[in-house]
C-alpha cells in the first residue's frame, strides 16, 4: 500500500505579512516628549493648545503614568511638528538623519508596540516623515472601547486595507466595513477609529499628511472674505 505524499505549495510571501521585531515605545516615550516639549520652549497649557490633548494628559504620559495609544501619539508629534523618528529609541534613529530624503521599505522598517497595538513604520527617520506618516497597522480590537474611542487629530489621512475585515468609525456618521483591497481618504480631525469587523487580525496601511501641506477640509466652508478698504 502505498500513500501519496501531500504536495504543499510554497506559502507566498509578501512584504504586507514580515513579522518584525517589536519595539515598545513606552519605556522611553514620556522623556522624549517631555524634551522634545521643552526644547521647542512649550509650556504644558502651550502643547495642548497644538495637539488638542489636554495638559493633565500629556502630563500622565511624560511621566510615564500612562501609555497613550497610537493615534493619540499621532497627535501629539503632529501638533509639535516633529517626525516619527523623534519618539522612536535611539538605536534605529539614522545617524544622519539630515542626509538624502530617498529611502526603501526593505531598509527601512520599524515594528512598534504601545500599549495594545502594533504598526510597522515605514521609513522612520527618513527626514520627509515629518510631511508624510507611513504605518502598516494592524488592530484586534472588535469595540470602540477596546481601540480606544473616536480620536482626531490635525491631518488628512488615507487607509487602504490590506489583510482582514476592518470597520471604520467617523464621528456623525455610520461605520464604514472595509475589505482588502478597499480605501477611505478623510479629513482625519473628525475624530475616527479603526476596529477589526471579525475575528482575524485586520491590518492596513495608514498615510497621513500634516493640513499644513493639504488643502482645507471641504466642509469648512468659504473662506472669509478680506475687508474692503475705506476710501
Amino acid at each position: 500500500m502505498t500513500t501519496k505524499s501531500r504536495s504543499t505549495s510554497p506559502r507566498r510571501r509578501t512584504g504586507w505579512t514580515r513579522e518584525p521585531q517589536f519595539l515598545d515605545l513606552a519605556s522611553e516615550l514620556g522623556a522624549k516628549l517631555r524634551d522634545l516639549r521643552v526644547s521647542k520652549g512649550f509650556t504644558l497649557k502651550q502643547a495642548e493648545d497644538l495637539t488638542g490633548v489636554p495638559h493633565p494628559t500629556l502630563s500622565r504620559i511624560e511621566t510615564s503614568k500612562m501609555t497613550p495609544t497610537l493615534p493619540l501619539l499621532a497627535k501629539v508629534v503632529a501638533g509639535l511638528k516633529v517626525p516619527w523618528s523623534a519618539v522612536l529609541p535611539q538605536s534605529v534613529v539614522s545617524d544622519n538623519p539630515s542626509g538624502p530624503p530617498v529611502s526603501f521599505s526593505a531598509e527601512q522598517a520599524m515594528g512598534i508596540r504601545l500599549g495594545r497595538r502594533e504598526a510597522l513604520a515605514l521609513h522612520p527617520d527618513n527626514p520627509l516623515t515629518g510631511r508624510i506618516a507611513t504605518f502598516i497597522m494592524s488592530t484586534r480590537h472588535r469595540t470602540l472601547k477596546a481601540a480606544g474611542g473616536l480620536v482626531g487629530h490635525p491631518n488628512t489621512e488615507f487607509c487602504f486595507v490590506l489583510d482582514g475585515e476592518l470597520r471604520l468609525h467617523l464621528q456623525g456618521k455610520r461605520a464604514r466595513l472595509m475589505r482588502p483591497g478597499e480605501s477611505a481618504l478623510f479629513d482625519s480631525r473628525i475624530p475616527h477609529a479603526y476596529t477589526a469587523a471579525s475575528a482575524d487580525v485586520a491590518r492596513f496601511l495608514s498615510i497621513t499628511v500634516p493640513h499644513a501641506s493639504a488643502p482645507a477640509a471641504a466642509d469648512d466652508g468659504p473662506a472669509p472674505r478680506r475687508p474692503r478698504k475705506l476710501p
